[in-house]
């Protein structure tokens, strides 16, 4: 993998706003190791913005949520879009677009915002 650190947008479930996801490689997939609030007039490190292909999760260690701390992220299926996500919510309703219900498979591919 060329990529050891990747940003990607995300979206609070509960309060519906903007946060960046910070990825980093680990070998065998991309493990969530923070995430933070996108403030007005932020700058996220250039990349190509293209999909990214891999396994994706966390690790004990990550913090969740800036604004919620939700423990996990999913990709909705309908506007593939990234929103926190925490294991204890029965169902998922999409912040971006109103999607709703349970969370079933695995992230295989992001669009990526940046890269470091």
């Amino acid at each position: 993998m060329d990529q050891e650190v990747m940003f990607v947008s995300m979206v609070c479930s509960s309060q519906r706003l903007p946060t960046v996801l910070r990825f980093r490689w680990d070998g065998s997939m991309f493990v969530a190791v923070g995430a933070s609030k996108q403030r007005p007039g932020s700058v996220i490190p250039p990349g190509d913005g293209g999909p990214v292909h891999g396994g994706f999760g966390t690790t004990p260690a990550y913090p969740g949520c800036p604004y919620c701390g939700a423990d996990g992220f999913v990709h909705c299926g309908r506007c593939k879009e990234l929103s926190c996500h925490d294991d204890s919510w029965e169902v998922f309703t999409c912040p971006r677009c109103g999607n709703s219900g349970r969370i079933t498979g695995t992230i295989d591919s992001v669009s990526g915002l940046g890269t470091a």
